[in-house]
C-alpha cells in the first residue's frame, strides 16, 4: 500500500522514475520495486521521499505516543522500562484493529 501511494505521489507530481532517481540517488529498479511493494531499506525509503519532497511523511512516527493512564496508574508514575510480551484483552483487540 505504500509503494502505491508513493507511485502516486510522484504521479501527480509528474515526475518520472528517473527524474525521481536523480533527485533521490536511488536507482531506477529499486525505485520500481518500492513501488512495486517489494522490501527495500529505511534509508532508500528516506531517500526516496527526500526526493519526492514529501519527507513530512514520516513526521507522524515522532509524535509522542504518551503512556495510557490505566498503565501510568498501575506504574505509579514510572514510565516502563521493557515491554513484558504480555498484553491485556483489551490491548490485543486494540492490536487487531
Amino acid at each position: 500500500m505504500m509503494g502505491e501511494k508513493l507511485k502516486t505521489i510522484r504521479l501527480n507530481n509528474n515526475i518520472t522514475r528517473d527524474q525521481l532517481r536523480q533527485a533521490s540517488g536511488v536507482h531506477v529498479k529499486t525505485i520500481g520495486d518500492l513501488e512495486s511493494g517489494k522490501n527495500v531499506t529505511l534509508s532508500t525509503l528516506i531517500a526516496v521521499l527526500r526526493g519526492l519532497r514529501r519527507l513530512n511523511l514520516l513526521d507522524c512516527l515522532l509524535e509522542d505516543e504518551g503512556i495510557s493512564p490505566i498503565l501510568a496508574y498501575k506504574m505509579q508514575g514510572r514510565a516502563p522500562k521493557r515491554a513484558t510480551g504480555r498484553s491485556s484483552d483489551a490491548q490485543n483487540r486494540r492490536m487487531r484493529l
